[in-house]
This record gives structure tokens, sequence and C-alpha cells, in this order.
């Protein structure tokens, strides 16, 4: 099975630094192996974005620059990747007041020929598109969420609910930090992961999201995802990694 990976990230409207950061790279000498990787940044001034450039230069450092993992050591290696990468970002967050609050979203998909592993923090998204159907595979680690969990609030009062991008769990907001690790799964030929921020899918919903990638080559659906984001308009930096296979 072929991999190919496209990926773009925008500013958009928002003022300032685009706060979003994003990794997706097939790895020298062996194609069938991709680390993808998305970061949504928080905090003021330039922190969000520090904090967000920070979690992705861990995340690389643990699983490229220290080799790639075999497959019974992902769990484990996405797990310390993602609570180093936290403790790198809460220790920077004391230095300085400017830094102070200073935080990110991380969503990571490892792929090993067939095989992918799954781990996030926030409410960064990883779907998986299969055929006509798109499955959101991440949870958002929102308060909004945590109350349709608890029967409190509907999906659909949730996705206008005013605290609704107010997060309960985030890399550097805390000394230490729960990572949600999905087990390994198959891919089929013809699926597509994407990673994204939720500058996208904030404006896109999943049906629209899965008929602008329909039939197009990975670093044309990054494209077009972007692009149609931003005319609705998009509201935030808005960014997608996207990995195709055939």
């Amino acid at each position: 099975m072929n991999l190919s990976i496209g990926l773009k990230t925008d500013r958009g409207p928002r003022e300032g630094q685009n706060q979003d950061s994003i990794l997706g790279l097939l790895f020298e000498g062996s194609p069938q192996t991709a680390l993808l990787a998305v970061a949504d940044g928080m905090g003021g001034a330039k922190a969000g974005e520090l904090a967000s450039r920070e979690a992705i230069a861990v995340i690389h450092e643990h699983l490229v620059d220290r080799g790639i993992p075999e497959p019974g050591d992902v769990p484990e290696r996405l797990l310390q990747a993602i609570t180093t990468a936290n403790t790198t970002i809460y220790e920077k967050s004391m230095l300085s007041p400017d830094m102070e609050g200073m935080g990110c979203t991380i969503v990571v998909a490892l792929v090993i020929d067939d095989v992918y592993w799954i781990a996030s923090v926030g409410d960064s998204r990883a779907y998986l598109m299969r055929g006509q159907e798109s499955y959101q595979i991440t949870d958002d680690h929102t308060w909004v969420n945590a109350r349709v969990k608890e029967g409190l609030l509907t999906p659909e009062q949730a996705s206008t609910h005013s605290l609704r991008h107010v997060l309960d769990r985030a890399l550097g907001a805390e000394e230490t930090i729960e990572v949600d690790i999905w087990p390994d799964d198959i891919l089929e030929e013809g699926d597509v992961l994407l990673l994204c921020t939720d500058g996208l899918y904030g404006v896109l919903d999943n049906s629209m999201i899965r008929n602008i990638m329909l039939g197009k080559s990975a670093p044309e659906a990054a494209d077009a995802l972007i692009a149609q984001a931003l005319g609705m308009p998009a509201r935030d930096n808005v960014s997608v990694v996207v990995l195709c296979t055939d």
C-alpha cells in the first residue's frame, strides 16, 4: 500500500501569529511509515505559537530522531512523547509572565505498513474517511463534550454553546496530563486519515469535509479543505494534515 501526505496551515482572519503547528512526513527508507501531528496553541502574545511549536518538536524528537518505534512499542512511545511535551511546555510557562497560560492541543497519528495508532489531548481531531463514510476517531476534551457525555447537553446544543471552545485538557495546563491513545487498527486501500484543528471542523461539518476530499490527492485535499474553510469564513487559524492510501 502506498502512502501520500498533504498538509497546510493558514492564519485565517485571526489577528497575530498563527498558533497552529503541523507535521507530516514519510520516513526515509521506509515509505510505508508515516507520522502526522497537529497542535493548536493557546495563550497570549506568542505563547500559543511557542507551545504548539514545542509540542511538534518533541514529537519529532521522540518518534523520528530516536528511530521508528517497533509496532509493539508504539503506544508507550506515543505516551512518552506527549507527556514529555506536556512537561516541557508546562515548565516553560513558569519562566516568564508572558508565557503564563501557555498550552496547546495535540493529535498524532503513526502509520506503519497498514496499521495506525492515534493519540490526542485537547480538541484537535483525527478522522478516518472510508468509502462514502466519515468517522471521528478522537474525543474532544472540552467542557461542552463532557456535558454531552453526562446527558446535560445535546450535540446540537454543544455545537453552538458559548463555552464550546473551553478545553478541559491541554498540554502545558497542568504538571501531569492524561493522554488518549487508540490501539492499533487497520488501514484499507483507499482510506484517508485527516488530522485538523477546530478552525476546520468548526466551520465545516463531517459531510462537507468528506465531500471536499473525495477523489482528490492528499495535497489537493489539504488545499481544498483550507480554501473552503477560509471561504465560510473561518474564525480561527486553520490546519490540516491528510494521509491517503492506495
